[in-house]
């Protein structure tokens, strides 16, 4: 009765081993070098998207630099244009969304040409994040709060913020962002690039 038991099982042992192909005996030393290879997949994986999306954003920020950097620049050559009001010899004159679509035109970006569409453009920037080539609002109290005036960020240096736009009275000029009367008028910042 024991050599029949000990046959039935060995056959029964013998069918389901050739059944299942090749048949490897499988450790807990195994199961956790497999979970350990798949850890160190994984994380060699992300990381290497995280390097990928990193220098990505790395290069698209050092291209926004480098593109406000030139909006700036078209700015500044517009320093002393006369305003388009008080521009008697007809000469080259600019309002101050002229000057913004001009200067932003230098980096292939079309603006609209009013303030209140520029002020649509892009997404909103909070005044303490303001950089180079940021957009600017301003209102007025005869204009009832509407936006009717726009420049340029310039410079953030040493704790003070200028910006380019187009006075009336002066033309293309840099100011001081700061000034009272500025912040007194000021609506939203936009930043396009």
């Amino acid at each position: 009765m024991k050599i029949l038991k000990f046959t039935f099982l060995l056959l029964i042992s013998v069918i389901l081993f050739s059944s299942c192909g090749k048949f490897k005996i499988v450790t807990i030393n195994d199961i956790n070098k497999n979970e350990n290879n798949d850890k160190t997949l994984n994380s060699k994986v992300e990381a290497s998207n995280q390097g990928s999306e990193s220098v990505s954003k790395a290069e698209k920020y050092r291209e926004s630099l480098l593109k406000a950097e030139k909006v700036v620049d078209a700015a500044r050559e517009q320093l002393g244009t006369p305003h388009l009001l008080k521009n008697p010899k007809k000469k080259t004159a600019v309002d101050c969304s002229g000057m913004t679509c001009k200067s932003y035109a230098a980096v292939d970006v079309k603006l609209p040409p009013t303030t209140t569409g520029q002020a649509e453009m892009g997404k909103f920037v909070p005044k303490k994040a303001l950089q180079k080539g940021d957009l600017v609002f301003f209102s007025s109290k005869k204009n009832n709060g509407r936006i009717s005036h726009v420049g340029l960020i310039s410079r953030v240096e040493d704790g003070k913020t200028y910006f380019i736009h187009t006075s009336t009275s002066r033309g293309v000029v840099e100011d001081d962002f700061y000034m009272q009367h500025w912040q007194d008028n000021f609506v939203t910042a936009r930043r396009v690039l």
